[in-house]
């Protein structure tokens, strides 16, 4: 199952994710997929440049999982270090059980209690 980073019940780490992780960097990339539903989260490296890696990472959501992608939608990003990122991801994963399966809850209006403003307001 894992490459270390234990997902929740009803979530898998691919071991060997495809196209829209590996362009990435092929080491630090983390794809989770759930069992039955057509979602995946990711967690990346913020930017693909080298000599930033390990400076911020993100969480994103991928529509439709690994074998019929259908887009993106960040999560968060600007995350320090890759375990909090991993947290993170746990975190909404097992909120994706909780909330959305188990409550009848909408992925966005999940993904939307976890989004940090791009920009705070300062009074």
């Amino acid at each position: 199952m894992s490459r270390s980073h234990p997902a929740p019940d009803g979530w898998a780490e691919i071991e060997r994710p495809p196209e829209i992780v590996e362009k990435y960097n092929p080491e630090e990339p983390t794809l989770f997929e759930h069992d039955e539903a057509p979602v995946a989260v990711h967690v990346l490296p913020a930017t693909t440049n080298i000599h930033d890696r390990g400076v911020s990472w993100r969480v994103g959501v991928v529509h439709g999982g690994k074998t019929s992608f259908d887009g993106t939608e960040p999560v968060r990003t600007g995350i320090d270090g890759r375990p909090a990122a991993l947290a993170l991801a746990e975190e909404l994963m097992e909120s994706y059980e909780r909330e959305v399966r188990g409550g009848g809850r909408e992925l966005t209006d999940v993904i939307a209690d976890r989004l940090v403003p791009a920009v705070r307001r300062v009074d």
